[in-house]
């Protein structure tokens, strides 16, 4: 019979800039840098952000080559910045 995994409450989860913060500055940077977003987009801009920290801190983790972390990394800010400029000039086209 399988045993159920014991819950524990008292196990805290890192927020994002405690997570960020434990990386090397090569990380830490592209990891971060889809945050930078808000400043341009507001929340459209902010949610895309979001979405992509989260994705890097996920590169961040993998056992990969630190080139194709790097690569991976690179990869989703351009996916968010895109992103971001297709959301922006779909609302644009359609207010």
């Amino acid at each position: 019979m399988t045993k159920m995994p014991e819950l524990r409450l008292d196990v805290q989860k890192d927020d994002w800039f405690t997570q960020i913060r434990k990386l090397p500055a090569w990380q830490g940077i592209p990891a971060a840098l889809p945050l930078c977003l808000i400043i341009v987009g507001g929340l459209i801009g902010g949610l895309v952000g979001a979405l992509g920290t989260v994705i890097n801190l996920k590169i961040a983790r993998l056992a990969l080559s630190p080139v194709w972390k790097a690569l991976s990394m690179v990869g989703v800010i351009l996916g968010a910045v895109i992103t971001y400029l297709l959301i922006a000039a779909v609302l644009a086209a359609a207010f």
